[in-house]
């Protein structure tokens, strides 16, 4: 409707130069939306659910099994963007200051869809662990502490378009293990709220900049097409 009263106002040079002065204006605006995408995004959330060393369990008859089980989950908390991961280096420390590695294992890389969550369970020889020296301290104090450590770099998609470029990604957790030589873990309230936090803080910065620009996108089409009115 308004175009074509301005036809009829302007003529069809005016109709012609007003759309492809929204083309160009719209550009930035485009691109400043690519580069927005590129740089915020809602990181993985990670939960260690379970920790389990038979040869800590008081219970059972492998005191000499010195393997670690393990269950945690990656969940993709994006809507729009699929989460491709590099190969995951996890590590497992026999304390939190991380000075001895006990094992280390490798899962290769792959990809997580929009708003889906990936579990994992596996074992690995802990070949680096000081079986009496953990029980002596689990005697004592009741439990030992254990350190595990994610680390991998992550990429984004925006529906199979385009990905961005690689980011770093780590996350780490103090596991207490008491005589059963297991810990059943997950994510505690605050761990989602703080996910939920910075979700709607990324969501409101991007929304403030959309609204500033284009507010400004608005100006800018107003002045140049008063200019070419005249």
């Amino acid at each position: 409707m308004g175009d074509v009263e301005d036809l009829r106002r302007y003529g069809a040079d005016y109709v012609v130069k007003k759309n492809m002065i929204r083309i160009c204006c719209s550009l930035p605006l485009i691109i400043i939306f690519i580069v927005l995408f590129n740089i915020f995004h809602i990181p993985p959330l990670f939960q260690l659910k379970r920790l389990y060393i038979p040869a800590l369990d008081k219970s059972s008859n492998t005191s000499t099994n010195a393997t670690i089980t393990f269950h945690f989950s990656l969940e993709n908390l994006e809507q729009y963007s699929k989460i491709y991961y590099d190969p995951i280096n996890i590590t497992f420390y026999d304390s939190p200051n991380k000075n001895n590695s006990i094992a280390n294992f490798i899962l290769p890389d792959f990809f997580e869809r929009e708003h889906t969550e990936v579990d994992y369970s596996g074992t690995v020889n802990a070949t680096g662990l000081d079986l009496e020296t953990a029980k002596r301290e689990i005697a004592n104090n009741g439990f030992k502490v254990f350190h595990v450590a994610l680390a991998t770099s992550v990429r984004y998609d925006f529906y199979g378009f385009w990905k961005t470029g690689r980011s770093g990604y780590s996350r780490s957790v103090d596991v207490k293990i008491g005589d059963t030589g297991d810990a059943s873990l997950g994510i505690g309230i605050l761990a989602w709220v703080i996910a939920i936090l910075v979700g709607l803080m990324i969501l409101f910065v991007v929304i403030v900049i959309f609204i500033f620009l284009f507010i400004i996108f608005l100006r800018c089409m107003y002045v140049i097409l008063d200019r070419v009115r005249l």
